[in-house]
């Protein structure tokens, strides 16, 4: 009886254990953008971290260097007036949002103002949000809901404020490897056999 109680532990262990796809967390810091100067550095497409960042003007993207007026504290990511940038994953899968850090980049006008966020998420349908950013050359932080299960997320620039990101946390859910489906097919098969042995018995 007791050889069944631990066979059955180590089966349903052997069962979640398997079932359970670890998400893969990642923070987009642009550290590779990070440079000494009063100048910025202009791109156009950005990678890290097995994620794309694409704008739709060539040379679209922009990153302040350490003594622009624009530098918020570290390196970020920013973009010409009225363009729209892309976050899409390189290998196409879907993935999640979690969080960005917004900063001012150039506004001609001072004060506050109105970002919006849009995901278009797998199989259809898109989710959107809305964050005020602060005049400062000063990253803020923010927190994404209902950003999963996208394929892209995009955003646009205004045409009296620009503004640069930050930090963004992005996750996409690990591919369980072969092994691990054939763990779970045996964690099943073994408490199909105890439960016909318990019958018998």
């Amino acid at each position: 009886m007791k050889t069944l109680t631990i066979l059955r532990t180590a089966a349903i262990a052997t069962v979640f254990a398997a079932g359970a796809a670890q998400a893969q967390q990642t923070v987009i810091t642009f550290n590779a953008l990070e440079q000494p100067g009063i100048l910025g550095t202009v791109i156009d497409t950005y990678s890290e971290a097995g994620y794309n960042f694409d704008n739709n003007l060539l040379y679209g993207l922009h990153s302040a260097h350490q003594d622009n007026f624009a530098y918020a504290g570290s390196a970020g990511l920013g973009a010409t007036v009225l363009t729209t940038t892309t976050l899409t994953r390189a290998d196409g899968a879907a993935f999640s949002l979690d969080k960005i850090s917004l900063a001012n980049y150039v506004s001609v006008l001072p004060g506050s103002y109105d970002v919006t966020f849009v995901g278009t998420q797998a199989g259809g349908g898109t989710v959107s949000q809305t964050f005020t950013v602060g005049g400062s050359h000063s990253f803020s932080d923010y927190t994404f809901t209902g950003f999963s299960n996208l394929v892209s997320a995009s955003w646009q620039e205004g045409l009296l404020h620009t503004y640069q990101v930050d930090n963004v946390g992005a996750s996409v859910s690990a591919v369980p490897e072969p092994g691990t489906y054939a763990m779970l097919l045996g964690g099943l098969g073994l408490l199909a056999f105890m439960r016909r042995r318990m019958k018998a018995g």
